[in-house]
C-alpha cells in the first residue's frame, strides 16, 4: 500500500492554514500545522514533508522572506514549496515565486483546485523521486549482483539517512544546532540580495563570550559545552523566526536581524541577548555566570556584503573589549582606523622577534640610605628599522590580546637573565634583575618550568632574577597562582607584587602570597610630600610590610622632595627617573660600573 503523502502548513493566524487543511484532509493527504515561531529547519527534518505550504497572508514584506529562508534549508531541497495569500497581496505572491516558491494560491480557493494542484506538486516530485530511485536501485544490482532486494532498500535508507545528516552537518553546528558560518554567509548573501532590492535595513551582531575559557580551564570542556548549548538557546529565544543565529566557532555567535525599520530596533535586539545571557546558567557544579561582549554593524552603512558586515560587527565587538567588555557599540567608522593600526602593528610585531628589533633597556634600583645600587629592572622597548621606537603603551596591549605576549615576554625574561650573567662576569655588582610577567604568560602553561630552563640554560644563580607580577594578576585564581608562586620560591627566584595599591587587592591578603617584594605605584609616590592621602597610604604599606618581613620599593620617585618624604617614612628602596633612566645594556654598565652617582 501507497504511504500517504505528508503536507506541512506553516500559517501564524491559523484561519486560512485551517481551511486549507480541512480541504487536503478530504483528499486523503496527511497534513501538520505549526507556527512559524515553533518551525526550525531540525522540526521540518524530522516531519519530512512531501510538500511546504507557508500562508503569508498580513506579513508585509516578511512573507518573501520567509520564502527565501525556506528555500535555502538543504533539509528541504527538492520540497515543493507553495504559498498562499488574499488577493490583495499577490505582488508578495509574485516575489516569492521568484526567490523558488513552486506555485502560489490566491485565498479562499475551491477546495478541490488546492487539493488538485497540490496532488499534482506531490506526485511529480514522487515520480521524479521514483525515477531516480530505480536508476539508483539497478546500478546498485549491476555492482553488487547476488545481494536480495530487502538487503538493496535497508541500503539505500541507510545512505539517504548519512547524506542528510551530511548535509545537515555541512551546514549547522553539532554542537548548538545552530547554522554555521558558511551557512551564515549564504543566507546573509541571499537576505542582503532582497534588502538591496526593496530598500530594507539589515544588523549583524557579533558576540562574544567574557572569559568563557576560565571555564574551560576550571570547570572542563564538558561544562563549556552545556554552557554554550545554553547560551545558543538563549540568543535564538531573542529573535525572530525570520532572522537566524550562527555559532562561527568557539564562544563566537553572529546574528542576522531582517526587516528592521530603525538601528534603534538592534539596539532592542543588542540589549535583550545582554540581559538573557547575563541571567545564571545552570550546570552540575552549581549556576555558571557569563557576559556578552556585543558589536553591532548596520546595512548598508556599515558594509554590503556578509563579509564587510561581519568586520565592522568585530571591529565594534573588539572595542567593547578594550573597554571593560559586557556591553554593545554598533560600528563607527573612527573604530575603524585603530582597528586597522593594531593590526598593522601586530603584523610587524611577529617579524620583530625573528628580526631582532626588541632590546632590553634598564632602569636602576637603589637604596637611598647606603648610596648603592641594589637591583635593576629589564623594561622592553621596540626599535623598529622604518617607525623608530615604538612606545611599550602601543603595542603591549596589542601582544597581549593577539597571543605574542607569551613568546616575547620568554625572549625577554631569557635575555634578562643571560644579560645580568655577563655583567657578572665582567665585574658588575651582585644585584638582582627584575622582569615584569603579563598575566597571560603567567597564567600559561608550565610558566614555572619554563623560568627553570630559562635559569638552567644562561647559568644565572636564581636569586639574581626576580619575577614582578602585578596584583591584579595574582588575585586571579589564587589556588593555582599559590602553586606556581611557591614552586619559584623553592627555586629560589625572587617574587615581588608590582603596581601595588592600583588593583583590587588590600594589605590583609599581602600573607598568603610567599612574596619577598612590593612596589609602590608611582600614583602614591607623585606630590606624596602635599598629599596626606597618599602619605596615609603607603605609611600603612610600610608598616604592614614590615610586618611580614617585605622588602618595599618606591616607584616613579622624580624629585628630591618625594626622595626625603619616602625617606622619612621608612623607604629606603627607590627606583625611578631622580636616580636613573632606563637606558641599554652598555650604557647602564658604564654609568654604574664605579657605583653610579645618586643625587645629594
Amino acid at each position: 500500500m501507497a504511504s500517504v503523502a505528508r503536507v506541512l502548513i506553516i500559517d501564524d493566524a491559523r484561519e486560512s492554514g485551517r481551511a486549507l487543511a480541512r480541504a487536503l484532509g478530504d483528499a486523503q493527504l496527511e497534513v501538520t500545522i505549526a507556527s512559524w515561531s515553533d518551525t526550525t529547519p531540525a522540526d521540518a527534518a524530522e516531519l519530512a514533508p512531501d510538500l511546504v505550504l507557508v500562508c503569508i497572508e498580513g506579513f508585509a514584506g516578511g512573507g518573501a522572506a520567509r520564502c527565501a529562508r525556506l528555500r535555502a534549508e538543504p533539509v528541504l531541497d527538492g520540497v515543493p514549496l507553495v504559498v498562499a495569500a488574499g488577493a490583495g497581496e499577490q505582488d508578495e505572491l509574485a516575489r516569492c515565486l521568484e526567490l523558488g516558491a513552486d506555485d502560489a494560491l490566491v485565498v479562499p480557493v475551491h477546495d478541490r483546485i488546492a487539493a488538485t494542484r497540490i496532488q499534482g506538486l506531490i506526485e511529480g516530485r514522487q515520480a521524479r523521486e521514483t525515477q531516480a530511485e530505480l536508476s539508483r536501485t539497478l546500478e546498485r544490482g549491476k555492482q553488487a549482483f547476488g545481494r536480495t532486494v530487502d538487503a538493496l532498500r535497508r541500503s539505500a535508507e541507510a545512505v539517504a539517512d548519512t547524506e542528510k545528516r551530511k548535509r545537515y552537518l555541512e551546514t549547522h553546528d553539532a554542537l548548538t544546532g545552530l547554522a554555521n558560518r558558511s551557512y551564515f554567509r549564504e543566507f546573509a548573501r541571499r537576505t542582503l540580495g532582497y534588502a538591496r532590492r526593496y530598500g530594507q535595513t539589515l544588523a549583524v551582531l557579533s558576540i562574544n563570550l567574557d572569559h568563557f575559557d576560565r571555564v574551560n580551564e576550571n570547570l572542563g570542556h564538558a561544562v563549556g559545552d552545556k554552557l554554550l548549548e545554553s547560551v545558543a538557546r538563549r540568543v535564538r529565544a531573542c529573535v525572530r523566526g525570520s532572522d537566524i543565529v550562527a555559532r562561527l566557532g568557539g564562544d563566537d555567535f553572529a546574528v542576522l536581524l531582517t526587516s528592521l525599520s530603525t538601528r534603534a530596533d538592534a539596539a532592542l535586539v543588542a540589549r535583550k541577548i545582554q540581559e538573557s545571557v547575563t541571567r545564571p546558567h545552570e550546570a552540575a557544579s552549581g549556576e555558571i555566570l557569563v557576559t556578552p561582549s556585543i558589536g553591532v554593524a548596520v546595512f548598508p552603512d556599515d558594509g554590503e556584503t556578509p563579509d564587510s558586515l561581519l568586520r565592522s560587527a568585530d571591529v565594534a565587538l573588539h572595542r567593547v573589549k578594550e573597554e571593560g567588555r559586557g556591553q554593545f557599540q554598533f560600528y563607527s567608522s573612527e573604530m575603524k582606523a585603530g582597528s586597522l593600526e593594531g593590526m598593522r602593528l601586530e603584523v610587524l610585531m611577529r617579524d620583530a622577534l625573528e628580526r631582532r628589533e626588541f632590546v632590553l633597556y634598564f632602569q636602576p634600583q637603589v637604596d637611598v640610605e647606603k648610596r648603592e645600587l641594589i637591583g635593576c629592572e629589564a623594561l622592553l622597548r621596540w626599535i623598529h628599522p622604518d617607525h623608530g621606537l615604538i612606545h611599550p603603551a602601543e603595542f603591549i596591549p596589542i601582544a597581549e590580546e593577539s597571543g605574542l605576549i607569551t613568546p616575547i615576554g620568554e625572549w625577554v625574561l631569557r635575555e634578562a637573565c643571560a644579560q645580568k650573567l655577563r655583567w657578572e662576569r665582567a665585574g658588575l655588582g651582585n644585584f638582582p634583575v627584575a622582569v615584569n610577567v603579563s598575566r597571560r604568560q603567567f597564567r600559561g602553561r608550565g610558566f614555572d618550568s619554563v623560568v627553570a630552563s630559562v635559569l638552567r640554560d644562561t647559568h644565572l644563580s636564581p636569586d639574581h632574577l626576580e619575577i614582578e607580577l602585578t596584583e591584579n594578576a595574582l588575585m586571579e585564581d589564587v589556588p593555582q597562582t599559590l602553586g606556581t608562586l611557591r614552586c619559584l620560591r623553592r627555586m629560589g627566584v625572587g617574587l615581588a607584587i608590582d603596581d601595588f595599591g592600583t588593583g583590587y587587592s588590600s594589605l590583609s591578603v599581602l600573607g598568603q602570597f610567599p612574596a619577598n617584594r612590593l612596589k609602590i605605584d608611582q600614583a602614591f609616590v607623585r606630590d606624596i610630600a602635599r598629599e596626606p592621602t597618599r602619605a596615609a597610604i603607603t605609611r600603612a604599606v610600610l608598616a604592614v610590610s614590615g610586618e611580614l618581613g617585605l622588602d618595599v620599593v618606591a616607584e616613579g620617585v622624580e624629585t628630591c622632595e618625594e626622595r626625603d618624604f619616602l625617606a622619612e617614612l621608612g623607604c629606603q628602596r627607590m627606583q625611578g627617573y631622580l636616580f636613573g633612566r632606563p637606558v641599554p645594556a652598555d650604557e647602564f654598565a658604564s654609568v654604574w660600573a664605579d657605583g653610579g652617582e645618586l643625587p645629594d
